[in-house]
């Protein structure tokens, strides 16, 4: 009898130690306690550059293209007309002057054409692959290592600000470059 009573007694104690494991268990603590909080997630920021880039630098200004681009070269090319637009010379009285505008490869090109001349007006590049393309991204590149470091917007001007060049960069190759040289 008396083993009959410690056999009882010791199934007792061992399952009071069973239910007193379940009730401490993670299982039981989790629908007590309140969910924990969803951890916030971070998100890398990417690495910014400039706005903007100024650069004054004469020769980049003047010659964006290296050699200066003319309309025969690029009618040689390929380049289409778009359009001639007649008006009167401001300096020279009875002279008519033409706005001449090129497209090549997905660039466009005005020219102010006089009697004995051709000059470059304006240019928007977007397509680098030609020659003058590539010599224009070489001038572009120059310009912002000169700034020291990758640039959203590029602008080079000359010291008297006349010949401009702006481009827009896009994961820091440029997306679009708009030349334009001084004319009076």
């Amino acid at each position: 009898m008396l083993s009959a009573a410690l056999l009882s007694a010791v199934k007792l104690v061992s399952a009071l130690a069973v239910c007193a494991a379940v009730s401490t268990s993670p299982a039981s603590r989790t629908q007590s306690e309140p969910p924990p909080s969803p951890k916030r997630r971070t998100v890398p920021r990417p690495v910014t550059s400039k706005a903007t880039c100024v650069t004054t630098n004469d020769t980049l200004a003047g010659q964006p293209f290296g050699a200066e681009l003319t309309a025969e070269e690029l009618l040689q090319a390929g380049a289409k007309i778009v359009s001639r637009k007649l008006f009167a010379n401001v300096h020279e009285k009875g002279q008519n002057d033409t706005i001449l505008t090129l497209q090549h490869q997905g660039n466009q090109f005005e020219f102010y054409c006089m009697p004995e001349q051709r000059l470059l007006r304006r240019a928007v590049i977007t397509n680098f692959r030609p020659g003058y393309g590539q010599r224009l991204r070489e001038t572009l590149d120059a310009s912002t290592r000169q700034s020291g470091g990758s640039c959203s917007k590029v602008q080079i001007r000359d010291t008297e600000r006349t010949n401009n060049v702006s481009a827009t960069f896009s994961e820091g190759k440029p997306a679009v470059a708009r030349v334009e040289p001084y004319l009076d």
